[in-house]
């Protein structure tokens, strides 16, 4: 459902891009010296970052492109209106709702739940084996919901919940469990 909306509104911003560049160009074709260099620059200009935002709209920063190709639109025709006395309302109207719809949004933010807290467990592969005795303090220390073991002294071990907990007398008992050393393991 997401991927049909996300292409459904590529399909929108091209539509409108390519109405307001046709139109563009039918203006500084028309236009002569300085007016018509200025528009081409402008252009060309906004064509590139068109280009970009297409090729960059799966990543999520082609739509702020097109943000700033519709308010660079907006600009375009406040500033042709000013010096040229001509209000292009329909062309207006299409950069306005192209503007609104490219809006950046708020990205949801994700909140850490409790089971998230130790984010450093998230680099490395989910663990296939777990211990499956808890040990009184020994001398290295891993989170049963992580497959990193650490010096008791390590801040990531500081972080380590007491109920999970699980301690490791030799670092060959944490191995065979399935538990990597960190690099505060000596």
């Amino acid at each position: 459902m997401a991927n049909e909306k996300s292409s459904f509104k590529l399909f929108i911003y091209g539509v409108l891009i390519l109405v307001l560049f046709l139109a563009f160009v039918q203006l500084f074709v028309n236009g002569s010296g300085l007016f018509f260099t200025l528009e081409l620059i402008g252009f060309l200009g906004l064509g590139f970052l068109v280009l970009l935002g297409f090729i960059a709209y799966k990543d999520g920063w082609g739509e702020n492109l097109f943000f700033f190709v519709f308010l660079a639109y907006l600009g375009n025709l406040v500033l042709l209106w000013t010096f040229n006395g001509t209000l292009y309302a329909t062309l207006g109207l299409l950069s306005v709702i192209g503007f609104l719809l490219s809006f950046p949004r708020k990205k949801e933010s994700k909140k850490l739940t409790p089971k998230q807290e130790e984010p450093h467990s998230m680099v490395f592969d989910p663990v296939v084996t777990k211990a499956l005795t808890k040990h009184s303090p020994g001398k290295y220390v891993a989170s049963s919901k992580s497959n990193i073991y650490h010096a008791p002294k390590c801040e990531w071990a500081k972080k380590i919940k007491k109920d999970r907990q699980t301690w490791f007398a030799e670092k060959e008992d944490a191995w065979e469990s399935g538990y990597k050393a960190h690099q505060c393991v000596e």
